[in-house]
């Protein structure tokens, strides 16, 4: 096994879960890039926040998430109210029709789930994930890499 190749897999599977969901979200009036649906199930389960703390939920910059909460707030999906416990800020909450929406992505979500995990076990699965997590947690405790790190790579590795 080429350590490249967890890489490469793992790039794979984000392209056939969002070439999934693209359609699906596209015919229920959402955009997959701007983040609108992890917002929306974001926010159908956890309820109202900041659009700081949705912005570090979602993984999104503040910039994007002002302008996707712009959108998602013109289609009548969410609002915001003033945040009591901060004068400068607002929350961010799900209107009747953000909730039927969330329902929509969140049923999305669920059935690509499904269909990724189809044929394994559930301790396959659980190891699966744990595997995944562990490889999250390596990244998210790792030194950004620098231009000059002297790999020794033709810097094929490191294509996105």
């Amino acid at each position: 096994m080429q350590k490249s190749e967890v890489r490469e897999i793992l790039w794979e599977l984000d392209s056939a879960r969002r070439r999934l969901l693209r359609p699906y979200f596209l015919e229920i009036g959402l955009t997959l890039g701007e983040g609108q649906p992890r917002i929306l199930r974001w926010l159908a389960e956890h309820g109202p926040m900041s659009q700081r703390e949705l912005a570090d939920a979602c993984r999104l910059d503040v910039t994007t998430m002002s302008r996707t909460l712009d959108r998602l707030a013109e289609a009548g999906y969410l609002e915001r109210e003033r945040n009591p416990e901060c004068r400068r800020s607002h929350l961010i909450s799900l209107t009747p029709a953000g909730r039927e929406k969330a329902q929509q992505v969140i049923d999305g979500f669920r059935i690509v789930d499904e269909r990724l995990l189809a044929g394994f076990r559930e301790n396959e699965a659980k190891e699966i994930l744990a595997g995944l997590r562990r490889m999250l947690k390596n990244l998210e405790s790792a030194p950004a890499i620098e231009a000059d790190s002297g790999s020794g790579t033709d810097g094929k590795d490191f294509a996105l």
